[in-house]
C-alpha cells in the first residue's frame, strides 16, 4: 500500500502552526457534544457506557489517518446503534461487548474487500432522495426507541412496538423520569437558542447528574450506573473464548448489512460536507478509511462506528482546518476515560433519552422533505417510501427498499421515456418543448418530436405509438417527421426493427422520416441493418427543418399552445398496451 492511501499521514507532514488554534478549538467542541452521544448510543445498542467512548477513540483515529474527508467524524452513531441492537438481542446481555466488537471487526473486512474490490460504484444507487428518507425515518426510530426512558414506561420489543407500548401505558408513567426528561430537553434548547457556542447536551446532563447525586433521586430514577473508566488495550475479542467461532458465524449477515449502511451513509454525509466547499470525495480511499475505524473500534472493545452528520457538521461549524481536530478529541476522550468516568454514576437515563430524542429530531429534515415534494415529485415518493421502509422493516431494510424503489424508478424511465414536440424559440437553431414554450415556432406539415432514452427493447413501441398518433391527430396533415435523436446514444436490434416499421408506416402515410444529432453508434447500428438507405440523417434538427422550409417555400411559421402531443404517463400507457394487444 502506497503512502498515497494514508492521507492522515500527508496532513501531519504538511501540518502549519496556524491551524493549531482552529483544530483545537474545533476538538473541544467536538468532544463536548461526543462524550454525551457516546454514552446515549452505547445505552441504545445495549452496551455499557465505555463503549461509546471505545468506540470514538478507535474510530476517530483510524478515519483521521486512512480517510478521505477532514470534516466527516466517524464514531458512534444512532441508526448503527440500533441495528447492532437488534443484531445482539439474540445473545445474553454478558456477551455483548464482545459480539459487539467481533461486529465491528466484520464490517471491517467486508469494507476492506469493497476497497479492494473498487465497489464505490454502489454509491450510484444511493440518490438524495433516499438518503433524505432514510434520515427521517431512521429519526422516528430513534424517537420511538427512547420514550420508554423518557416516561420510565418498561416496554421491549421493536422501537415502534416500544412507543406503541408506551402510548398504551401513559397512565403508568414516572412522573419523576418525563419531569426529568422535558427539563433536560428545555435545556438544551434554551441553551442552544441563547448560547449556540455552548455545548449544551453535556452542560445539561452534567447538571442533570449533580442534582440526582446530590438529592439523592437515583431511588426515582434509573440512572446510568457504575462505569468502568481506564484505558483500553487494544485486543482480538476472539481472545480467551473457548470456542471463538461459535458466535461469529451468525453476526456474517449482519456485519455485512451494516458494513452497506455505515459505507452508504457516511459517504453520502462525506459529500455533503464537501459539496459546501466545492470539492468532491474519493469514494474509493472511505472504503479504507472506513474499515480502519471499524477495526479501530473493534480492537479497543468498541462497536460499529459510523460517520455522524451532525458532528462533522459542528466539525465544519467550528472552523476545523485538518483532520487534526478529530485527533484532537481522541486525546480528550482518552482524559475522559482516565478521569471523568467515576463522575456519570448518577446520569439519569431519561435525560439521555431527551438529548438523543433531540438529536433523532435533527434527522427529520422537513424543510428538505417539501422542497423535493415542490420541485420533483417522484424523489419526494422515493423519500417517503424508503422512510416507510426504515419504519416497517428496519433502518438497513429501509435503504434496500429506497434503492429497489430507485432502480425501479430508472426502469420507469426507460420503459415510458419523457418525449416531447419541438418547435423553434428565438434563438435560430433552438428547438424546445411547445409545452413548456408558448412561443414556440412550428411550421403547417412538419413534426419535430424528442425521443429522450435509448432505443431499446422495452420503450421501442413508445416511439411508435406517440409518431402513429401524431399522424393521425394533425391538423393539416403531416408531410415530414424529424426525430432529434440525441438523447438516443444506444439502440438494440429490436429499436431498429421498430424503425424500420416506423418507415414502412410513414410510407403508407405519405410522410418522410429524418433522424439529426444521431449518434455514432446508433449510425453504425443503421448502418448494418440498412435503415441508413431509408432514413434521411442531419447533423442538426435546423438543417432539417432548413431541408423542410427549401421543399415547402411557401409556408409560414406559427405559434401554437401545449401540444396536444403531452398526455399522462398513465394515458401512454394504455395506448402501448392497446396497440401491443392489436399487433399492430
Amino acid at each position: 500500500m502506497s503512502w498515497s492511501a494514508v492521507p492522515g499521514w500527508a496532513a501531519l507532514r504538511g501540518y502549519r502552526r496556524a491551524w493549531l488554534r482552529p483544530d483545537l478549538l474545533a476538538a473541544l467542541s467536538l468532544w463536548a457534544v461526543l462524550v454525551p452521544q457516546a454514552f446515549a448510543y452505547a445505552q441504545l445498542a445495549g452496551l455499557p457506557a465505555a463503549s461509546g467512548l471505545y468506540t470514538a477513540l478507535g474510530a476517530m483515529i483510524g478515519y483521521a489517518f486512512f480517510g478521505g474527508s477532514r470534516l466527516l467524524n466517524v464514531g458512534p452513531e444512532s441508526s448503527v446503534a440500533i441495528v447492532v441492537a437488534g443484531a445482539l438481542a439474540t445473545v445474553p446481555g454478558s456477551e455483548h461487548p464482545v459480539m459487539a466488537a467481533q461486529l465491528a471487526l466484520l464490517i471491517a473486512v467486508f469494507l476492506m474487500i469493497g476497497y479492494v474490490a473498487r465497489a464505490g460504484v454502489l454509491m450510484r444507487l444511493l440518490s438524495t432522495p433516499v438518503l433524505t428518507g432514510y434520515l427521517a425515518g431512521s429519526g422516528v426510530v430513534i424517537i420511538a426507541s427512547q420514550l420508554s426512558k423518557a416516561t420510565g414506561i418498561s416496554a421491549s420489543g421493536t422501537p415502534v412496538a416500544k412507543a406503541v407500548a408506551v402510548l398504551l401505558s401513559l397512565s403508568d408513567v414516572n412522573v419523576w423520569a418525563l419531569g426529568c426528561a422535558l427539563l433536560t430537553a428545555a435545556g438544551v434548547l434554551l441553551i442552544g437558542h441563547y448560547a449556540p457556542r455552548l455545548p449544551g447536551p453535556l452542560i445539561v446532563l452534567i447538571v442533570a447528574t449533580a442534582a440526582v447525586a446530590l438529592a439523592g433521586l437515583d431511588d426515582r430514577l434509573d440512572v446510568l450506573g457504575p462505569a468502568v473508566g481506564g484505558l483500553p488495550m487494544p485486543s482480538l475479542p476472539w481472545t480467551g473464548l473457548t470456542n471463538p467461532l461459535a458466535g461469529t458465524v451468525q453476526l456474517i449477515g449482519p456485519a455485512l448489512s451494516i458494513a452497506l449502511l455505515v459505507y452508504a451513509s457516511s459517504v453520502l454525509t462525506a459529500r455533503a460536507m464537501a459539496a459546501k466547499e466545492g470539492k468532491d470525495v474519493d469514494a474509493q480511499q472511505e472504503f479504507l478509511g472506513l474499515a480502519a475505524a471499524n477495526a479501530a473500534a473493534g480492537l479497543l472493545g468498541g462497536f460499529p462506528a459510523n460517520g455522524s452528520d451532525s458532528r462533522s457538521a459542528l466539525l465544519a461549524g467550528s472552523g476545523a482546518r485538518t483532520r487534526m481536530a478529530g485527533l484532537g478529541a481522541a486525546a480528550a476522550v482518552v482524559l475522559t476515560l482516565l478521569v471523568l468516568m467515576p463522575l456519570i454514576r448518577d446520569m439519569p437515563q431519561a435525560a439521555l433519552g431527551a438529548v438523543i430524542i433531540l438529536t433523532a429530531a435533527r434527522l427529520v429534515d422537513l424543510a428538505a422533505l417539501r422542497r423535493l415534494w415542490r420541485i420533483h415529485r417522484t424523489d419526494f415518493v422515493l423519500a417517503a417510501l424508503t422512510a416507510l421502509g426504515v419504519l416497517a422493516f428496519g433502518v438497513l431494510q429501509g435503504i434496500v427498499v429506497g434503492v429497489v424503489v430507485s432502480l425501479l424508478e430508472v426502469l420507469r424511465r426507460a420503459v415510458m421515456p419523457y418525449t416531447a414536440v419541438l418547435g423553434r424559440t428565438g434563438e435560430e437553431h433552438a428547438y424546445r418543448d411547445v409545452a413548456h414554450h408558448r412561443d414556440a415556432e412550428t411550421l403547417p406539415g412538419l413534426v419535430v418530436y424528442r425521443f429522450d432514452a435509448p432505443l431499446f427493447f422495452a420503450n421501442a413501441d413508445v416511439l411508435r405509438t406517440e409518431l402513429q398518433r401524431l399522424v393521425t391527430d394533425a391538423d393539416p396533415p403531416v408531410r415530414q417527421i424529424v426525430v432529434d435523436a440525441e438523447a438516443v446514444y444506444d439502440m438494440d436490434t429490436t429499436g431498429a426493427e421498430v424503425l424500420h416499421r416506423v418507415v414502412d408506416d410513414c410510407d403508407r402515410a405519405g410522410v418522410g422520416l429524418a433522424l439529426a444529432r444521431t449518434r455514432t453508434s446508433v449510425r453504425a447500428l443503421m448502418h448494418d441493418t440498412g435503415l441508413h438507405q431509408r432514413i434521411r440523417l442531419y447533423d442538426r434538427v435546423a438543417e432539417a427543418v432548413a431541408a423542410y422550409r427549401t421543399e415547402h417555400p411557401e409556408l409560414q411559421p406559427v405559434v401554437r399552445p401545449a401540444h396536444p402531443h403531452r398526455r399522462s404517463v398513465l394515458d401512454r400507457l394504455r395506448a402501448l398496451l392497446a396497440t401491443r394487444r392489436s399487433g399492430t
